[in-house]
């Protein structure tokens, strides 16, 4: 029987780095506990290499989705992933359904990205479309695959997933009308160096009505996160670039727009500055301070104290 000759598809095309994995690895050598960490995040990434993973979980609470039909965003089996060291690639097949496609894999990416944020990992990634070959077994080529992999390199430069071009012209931007929302543009935003995007911590400004995310586990997430961010920062004296990358994730933080939240349990109003608790800068407070964490154990307990004083 004659095989069946391979061809390029078009597909949705992300490529996606960990960020600072040399310095891990050498970390792992003294730090038994980086290991865990790492071999962690590994299996993790290495666990949606499975199809079903892409599921709708994300997507089916939007309402333009719903509008437009749950199942013409599922791309469970149009969707192939491989890990591999420090990255991992994922593809969609389109056919006429490229906004569709597009949302749901723009959301799950979020997911992915908020979850290793959470573990202090860092990402960054290109998402474009173009042909590629990508088969089951993690055979992987094309010019889809060369151009993701450049748009992270050479522009993503930050912990976010950035959208080329090519692909930008292919969704329905610019939005003029309601009903050509899609779930994703919720999701993307305009960098101020141009580029267009999502980072790490975007996932927890479009997911904060979710059901799953009630007021007291969006607050919890959003303090484990700000820790990770003093503590990237603190540790990070001989690398600025390293910094740089901390203290740009730390603006998108500052960014994120948190509403007052209801929770259902105590049937209390939460306000959004308990839920997204600020930064507090150098010396604010603290005189000739070099430390994020000492000027947050600063202020804390002085607003503990105020507090007790009422």
């Amino acid at each position: 029987m004659k095989e069946k000759a391979m061809r390029y598809e078009n597909k949705l095309v992300a490529f996606i780095d960990i960020l600072g994995f040399k310095d891990i690895i050498k970390q792992t050598e003294s730090d038994i506990s980086k290991i865990e960490l790492l071999n962690s995040v590994l299996n993790y990434l290495k666990n949606w290499e499975v199809p079903d993973k892409w599921d709708l979980t994300f997507v089916e609470i939007e309402e333009s989705a719903q509008y437009k039909g749950l199942k013409n965003f599922d791309i469970t089996n149009k969707t192939n992933s491989t890990s591999f060291s420090d990255s991992i690639v994922v593809t969609v097949k389109v056919d006429d359904n490229v906004n569709e496609m597009a949302s749901t894999l723009i959301a799950n990416l979020a997911y992915i990205g908020a979850v290793l944020l959470e573990k202090s990992i860092l990402f960054r990634g290109g998402l474009t479309y173009g042909n590629i070959v990508h088969n089951t077994n993690g055979t992987v080529f094309g010019q889809g695959l060369i151009d993701a992999y450049n748009l992270e390199r050479n522009n993503a430069k930050f912990p976010r997933i950035i959208l080329s071009d090519k692909l930008i012209k292919e969704l329905n931007y610019p939005l003029e009308y309601k009903r050509n929302r899609y779930p994703y543009h919720q999701y993307l935003l305009r960098f101020d160096d141009g580029v267009v995007g999502f980072h790490q911590l975007q996932y927890y400004e479009v997911m904060q009505s979710w059901t799953e995310m009630p007021a007291e586990r969006l607050t919890e997430k959003l303090d484990t996160i700000r820790g990770v961010l003093i503590k990237g920062l603190d540790g990070s004296f001989e690398r600025p670039d390293v910094f740089e990358k901390y203290r740009w994730l730390k603006e998108q933080y500052e960014k994120l727009i948190i509403l007052d939240q209801y929770d259902f349990k105590t049937n209390v109003d939460i306000r959004k500055e308990d839920i997204k608790k600020k930064f507090f800068e150098f010396n604010e407070g603290v005189s000739q301070q070099i430390h994020y964490s000492v000027v947050e154990e600063f202020r804390s307990k002085k607003h503990e104290n105020k507090e007790k004083e009422k």
